[in-house]
């Protein structure tokens, strides 16, 4: 028995070729071949098998019921081929195989994964590397660590595109003595309770913090569940608790001040000078495209 394979993928990709195009003069045009080396091609493909693959249908070239069977056998390979052929001239342009896509928590959930259904579609090939974090600002992060970035933006930052605003409200249970308040609630009765933040391990300890005791929690669903559980108050993204809200889990509180926080996302890219058809600029133009005005956030 051999142990090398006597046909090849290209004669199988010159079957392909011939069921796809009807004839054996179509397959020569569209490989941009001679008909000679088309015949050439199947012969020993028929050879190597030892079996019938076409018959020819009138003036039409189809499989025969075995050809079928193997051809669809082999497509995969011929696939998986093609597919690292396309990889190998993306890394020759300089093209990345992988994007690293860094994105803040609070961003909305189902605009992310909508731009990455249309990402897949045009960039088959690519692939994701998604880290999701917490607080963590356009200005502080590692370019070195990110292909894209949306990440909450500190005022005043220059030389990034803005592309959602989120809104964060002051909520408790229902049940929760905040929510007993006939009157405004001020600060200084907000101290008297605990506070839920989400924060993430780029923040420090020593940075700035609300008065009052603090339970922290490295993302937003721990958060909500801390809410939810009466344990504290905090502020949430509306459209991750619109159902707590709707049903009366969680309610609104009346503060005189700071009712709403807001929440910038900017969007950046470590490289500019890429062509427009690298998959981090196709990237960016996509969730440059979903560039939203003010929402919840955080939605599933």
């Amino acid at each position: 028995m051999s142990l090398l394979p006597r046909s090849t993928l290209e004669q199988w990709g010159v079957l392909r070729a011939i069921v796809a195009e009807g004839s054996f003069a179509a397959a020569a045009e569209r490989l941009n071949r001679s008909q000679s080396s088309i015949s050439y091609a199947i012969a020993r493909l028929h050879d190597a098998v030892g079996v019938e693959l076409l018959t020819l249908q009138g003036r039409r070239a189809a499989l025969t019921e075995a050809g079928a069977r193997l051809l669809a056998e082999v497509t995969p390979l011929l696939d998986d081929l093609m597919r690292v052929e396309r990889r190998g001239q993306h890394v020759g342009r300089g093209g990345a195989i992988t994007v690293r896509l860094l994105v803040d928590r609070l961003f909305s959930r189902s605009r992310l994964f909508s731009v990455l259904r249309d990402f897949a579609s045009i960039c088959p090939d690519a692939e994701v590397q998604l880290v999701e974090t917490v607080r963590l600002t356009v200005t502080d992060a590692d370019p070195d660590s990110y292909d894209v970035a949306v990440l909450a933006v500190e005022a005043g930052s220059r030389e990034v595109d803005i592309i959602a605003h989120v809104n964060l409200i002051a909520v408790a249970h229902a049940a929760h003595p905040l929510n007993a308040s006939t009157v405004a609630i001020r600060q200084s009765t907000l101290a008297r309770y605990a506070c839920v933040e989400v924060r993430g391990l780029e923040v420090e300890d020593g940075a700035q913090r609300p008065p009052g005791r603090l339970w922290r929690m490295s993302t937003v669903e721990s958060a909500i569940d801390a809410v939810r559980s009466g344990l504290c108050f905090g502020w949430l993204p509306a459209d991750a608790i619109r159902a707590d809200l709707e049903n009366g889990t969680l309610r609104a509180l009346p503060l005189a001040i700071g009712r709403v926080r807001p929440v910038l996302h900017g969007l950046r890219v470590a490289r500019e000078d890429l062509s427009d058809d690298h998959p981090v600029a196709i990237l960016r133009r996509l969730l440059q495209a979903g560039r939203s005005a003010t929402t919840g956030g955080a939605d599933g």
